[in-house]
């Protein structure tokens, strides 16, 4: 097919966008201004979402996350790590609201079982705090070699990738969108397109904004995450309540991530965390465990949801399910995406996918990316390329555990048209 489709975000629903349409014959250039996964999708707590945290207040979104925690586990196993996860009750009002939990979690299909509470903490002496805990099929996930994995699937299919290419304004004419402007390597370049994905996540009003067009129902929506050296627990470990700050304290590699905060900011480049909501976040956990209080702080970081604007301003009551929104008056060829979740990525590059082949009205069956055999591919095609060489040479070492993410770097290097 002809029709040249430029996808602006390399997160986890722009490879997934870029990655069903290209294997459905379209045209397909990816970019985004750094690498990729650099983004609000890289900079997550690393939880594949069972939806249990949602199961109360938001049971459209609990029910996408089941559905997509088990299909990722599925085809991307090897980045997955099935850790479990826990929603402890710290005191007597936690401990009732597990009612709703287990009554929730049932009803939108979510495995959650009760443990009883005195094996529990004397398994888990650093949660002694426990007075209610409940298992659900939380998952830790490795965000960027996965999501630079489906990009080369995207890559192998014909996908373009551009890393490093900042776009500065969207095109118009007429009715129809007619191009992209962006700037890469200090020069600006302009390209003609038959439609544009805005999946610039937390910036997709801002795209628009800058290309004079009206902007999506998009809250940006900050999250600060502090990584503590060492781990309380193999499971991912949640506050049994309504998704608040705080609540979520996930093993990653051999740290602990601690998440996460939620404040609504207007622009996405500005935010900054500050040491006291840090130390907050801290004291707040230590009530249920007390340890955290004394876990050496290795870093913190952040990212900014894209969270779906509604009538409340809360950006903890906001829907974590998504939208594909059609910019008026631009007859579908311009679509942005608004809120949604690493755990639904997948699921929105479909939509974009479906919505783009009902618009012109051709026919495909869409098939998930093959992990494995797309690895095994990119190995063999580009195994004489010294940073891909080098990269797969660490297998065998001290630091093989750790070899991914080289890989991982290696692969993006390549398909990011940096080399």
């Amino acid at each position: 097919m002809s029709e040249r489709i430029a996808v602006i975000g390399a997160g986890i629903n722009g490879v997934f966008s870029a990655y069903y349409l290209s294997t459905s014959g379209y045209d397909v250039t990816l970019f985004d201004r750094g690498d990729i996964d650099s983004g609000t999708s890289g900079r997550f707590h690393g939880m594949l979402h069972s939806g249990a945290r949602y199961a109360t207040n938001d049971p459209i979104s609990a029910k996408e996350c089941i559905t997509e925690n088990r299909r990722i586990s599925g085809i991307a196993g090897r980045f997955v790590e099935d850790t479990g996860g826990y929603f402890i009750a710290a005191n007597e009002e936690e401990a009732q609201f597990g009612d709703d939990l287990y009554e929730a979690c049932r009803r939108v299909g979510i495995d959650i079982s009760e443990l009883p509470l005195d094996d529990f903490v004397k398994n888990n002496p650093k949660l002694s705090r426990s007075r209610r805990v409940m298992m659900v099929p939380d998952k830790v996930i490795r965000s960027y070699e996965f999501v630079v994995t489906v990009a080369a699937a995207a890559h192998l299919a014909g996908t373009k990738i551009r890393t490093f290419s900042d776009v500065k304004r969207i095109e118009i004419d007429g009715d129809s969108v007619s191009g992209i402007e962006y700037e890469r390597a200090g020069k600006m370049a302009t390209e003609k397109f038959d439609m544009v994905i805005n999946a610039t996540g937390p910036f997709s009003g801002k795209i628009l904004e800058q290309s004079g067009l009206d902007q999506t129902p998009v809250m940006p929506s900050a999250g600060v995450m502090v990584v503590l050296e060492g781990q309380v627990s193999r499971s991912i470990i949640n506050r049994m309540r309504e998704p608040s700050d705080a609540d979520i304290l996930l093993p990653y590699w051999n740290n602990s991530i601690l998440g996460t905060s939620a404040v609504v900011v207007e622009d996405p480049d500005q935010f900054r965390p500050e040491m006291e909501d840090i130390q907050m976040m801290i004291d707040d956990m230590a009530d249920l465990i007390p340890e955290v209080k004394n876990m050496k702080i290795r870093r913190y970081y952040y990212s900014v949801r894209p969270l779906v604007e509604e009538e409340s301003e809360d950006s903890r009551t906001a829907s974590r399910s998504f939208r594909i929104v059609s910019q008026e008056g631009l007859n579908d060829t311009l679509l942005s995406v608004v809120g949604g979740k690493f755990t639904t990525g997948r699921l929105v590059g479909e939509e974009i996918a479906r919505r783009i082949i009902e618009h012109y009205g051709t026919g495909r069956n869409l098939k998930d990316p093959d992990i494995d055999g797309t690895i095994e591919t990119f190995e063999e095609r580009y195994s004489r390329d010294p940073v891909m060489a080098r990269s797969m040479s660490r297998r065998g070492t001290i630091d093989e555990e750790y070899a991914g993410i080289a890989e991982a770097y290696a692969i993006s290097a390549i398909i990011g048209g940096e080399r």
